[in-house]
C-alpha cells in the first residue's frame, strides 16, 4: 500500500509529470528512510498489468532527485513494486522489456545502486512477477516465491532459491538509465 507523500517533493520538476484523474501517484520510502520513490503516470500497459515512471530521491529533509526518466517505465504492483536490499545499497523492481528480436526474457528485475550510480539486470521472463528478492548477504540475493500457487499452475521450471550474485551482473552507468531497455537487449 502506498504511503502518503511525506517528503517535500516538487512534482512539477519530475520529467513528464501529468496529473491523471483515473490514477494516483504511488510513494514509498526505504525502510531506513534514506530514499523516497514516487511512481507516477501509471498506466495499464496490458490487461491488468501496470507500469509507471519513477523518481527516486535522497535526503528526507531536503529532497534531492537521484534518478528520474521519462523513457524507462517500471512494472507497478500496488502490493510490492520495490525491494530494498540495504546491505548492498540497492533498490530492485521489474522492467517490462518485450522485444520479439531477442531471446532474452521479457520481464527482468532491474537493480539500482544509487551510491555507485549504476544499474544492472537479472534476466527473467514474465514469471518474475511471481518472485521476489530476499537479500542473503552483501551483493547477494535469493529468489523467493511471492505467489507460489500461481507458479504451481504454470507447470514450468522454478527459479525458487536461486542465488543472484550482484558482482557477476553487468552494470551500467546510471546516466544511461533512459536507455535501460536498449542496455538490457545489448
Amino acid at each position: 500500500m502506498s504511503e502518503r507523500l511525506k517528503w517535500n517533493i516538487d512534482k512539477d520538476k519530475l520529467i513528464g509529470y501529468k496529473i491523471e484523474p483515473w490514477t494516483e501517484d504511488y510513494f514509498i520510502s526505504s525502510p531506513n528512510n534514506d530514499y523516497g520513490i514516487i511512481v507516477y503516470n501509471i498506466k495499464e500497459s496490458s490487461m491488468l498489468s501496470y507500469a509507471g515512471i519513477i523518481g527516486i530521491y535522497s535526503n528526507y529533509e531536503n529532497p534531492k532527485k537521484e534518478l528520474n526518466s521519462s523513457r524507462t517505465w517500471i512494472w507497478f504492483d500496488d502490493d510490492k513494486t520495490f525491494y530494498f536490499l540495504e546491505k548492498s545499497d540497492c533498490i530492485a523492481c521489474r522492467k517490462p522489456a518485450y522485444n520479439p528480436d531477442t531471446t532474452k526474457g521479457d520481464f527482468p528485475f532491474i537493480i539500482i545502486n544509487l551510491k555507485k550510480q549504476k544499474f544492472a539486470f537479472i534476466e527473467f521472463d514474465g514469471t518474475s512477477i511471481y518472485y521476489g528478492l530476499e537479500e542473503t548477504e552483501k551483493n547477494k540475493a535469493r529468489l523467493i516465491e511471492v505467489h507460489p500457487k500461481d507458479l504451481e499452475y504454470l507447470n514450468r521450471e522454478k527459479r525458487t532459491n536461486e542465488i543472484v550474485d550482484f558482482e557477476k551482473l553487468k552494470w551500467f552507468d546510471l546516466i544511461e538509465f533512459d536507455r535501460a531497455l536498449e542496455k538490457y537487449n545489448e
